[in-house]
C-alpha cells in the first residue's frame, strides 16, 4: 500500500456534505502520518494493515484536534447565522474525527494505544492550553513560540514511538521534529501575509522585540493598516527569518537520508519533504542569480 493512500482512507471520514458545506476543514497533517507510516510500514515484526490502521487514526484525531482549533469564540453571532452553524459543525466535526480512532484501533485489537492516543491528546491540550494562555500575556518569546508550537504538533505523534523498531526511534523523533518544524514555519510564512488579529503568530512577536515604542503601541491598539504591516515585515526582515528556518530543518531532513539503509524509505522520506524543498527553490534560485 502506498502511505498517500492514507488520505484515501480518510475520505469517507471528512466528506460529508454538512460538513463541506457549511465549514472548511484544517490542512491535513499529511507529512507527520505519512512519516508515522513510513516507520510504522518498516517494523521487523510489523504488519502493513497495523501500520495503515495507526496512521489512520492518527490522522483522524489529529484532524479532529486542529478542528476544534479553528472554532471561532466569537460572541454575539445570531443562533441560526451561517456563521453560527459553521462553529457548530466545527465542533460535532471534531469531535467526530477524534472519536472515531476509537473504533479503528478497538477493531484491529490495538487496545493499548486508545490509552496512549488518550494521553497524549490531553498533553497536548495542556501544552496548547499554556502557550495560549503565555500568549495572551505576551510573554512568549519569537524563538521559544516556534518550538512551543513544534512540541504541541509532535505530541500525538511521539505516542507511536514504543511500536517502532528500537533502532528506529531516534531517527524518528529526530525527522518528527524537523516535519514538524517545517509546518509551523510554513504556517507563520502564511499568517504573516495577513494583518494580526487575535492569533499573534511569530512575526507579530518578533516585530514586537525588536519595535521602536510607537509601533509596539500602533500594533498591540491594532491600528495598522496592511500597507504598515508589510513595511514592518520589510523592516524587520521577517520572511528572510522564516525562510532561513524552514531551509534548516529542510537540510537536516536531507542529511539525515544518507543513515537510512533502505532505499525504499529513503525514497519516501524524500517524496515527504519535497514540498517543503520546493518552497525554498525560487528563493535558492534567487540568490544563486543575485
Amino acid at each position: 500500500m502506498k502511505p498517500y493512500r492514507i488520505t484515501e482512507l480518510a475520505h469517507k471520514y471528512v466528506s460529508y456534505d454538512m460538513i463541506t458545506a457549511y465549514t472548511a476543514l484544517p490542512e491535513f497533517p499529511v507529512p507527520r502520518v505519512r512519516l508515522l507510516y513510513t516507520f510504522l510500514n518498516d517494523r521487523e515484526e510489523g504488519s502493513a494493515s497495523t501500520a495503515e490502521t495507526c496512521s489512520l487514526a492518527a490522522f483522524l484525531v489529529q484532524l479532529g484536534m486542529d478542528t476544534h482549533d479553528q472554532i471561532d469564540l466569537e460572541q454575539g453571532l445570531a443562533e441560526a447565522s451561517p456563521e453560527m452553524r459553521a462553529r457548530q459543525l466545527k465542533v460535532l466535526a471534531g469531535d467526530y474525527f477524534s472519536g472515531a480512532f476509537y473504533q479503528l484501533l478497538a477493531q484491529a485489537g490495538e487496545i493499548g494505544m486508545v490509552s496512549r492516543m488518550s494521553a497524549a491528546i490531553c498533553e497536548v491540550n495542556r501544552l496548547k492550553a499554556r502557550l495560549y494562555s503565555r500568549l495572551k500575556r505576551m510573554v512568549v518569546p519569537a524563538e521559544e513560540y516556534v518550538k512551543e508550537c513544534v512540541h504541541v504538533r509532535m505530541g500525538l505523534f511521539l505516542s507511536f514511538t514504543h511500536l517502532l523498531d528500537q533502532s528506529a526511534q531516534s531517527m524518528w523523533q529526530h525527522l518528527l521534529a524537523e516535519l514538524s518544524h517545517c509546518e509551523v514555519v510554513m504556517d507563520e510564512i502564511r499568517l504573516a501575509g495577513q494583518l494580526p488579529q487575535e492569533r499573534k503568530g511569530y512575526a507579530y512577536l518578533r516585530i514586537m522585540e525588536a519595535a521602536t515604542s510607537e509601533e509596539r503601541e500602533t500594533l498591540s491598539e491594532r491600528k495598522i493598516g496592511e500597507r504598515d504591516w508589510t513595511l514592518l515585515l520589510a523592516k524587520y526582515n521577517i520572511r528572510e527569518q522564516l525562510t532561513s528556518m524552514l531551509h534548516q530543518s529542510v537540510d537536516h531532513v536531507q542529511s539525515l537520508l544518507h543513515e537510512c539503509n533502505k532505499e525504499t524509505v529513503r525514497a519516501e522520506l524524500r517524496a515527504i519533504v519535497e514540498p517543503f524543498a520546493a518552497v525554498l527553490s525560487p528563493v535558492r534560485r534567487s540568490v544563486q542569480e543575485g
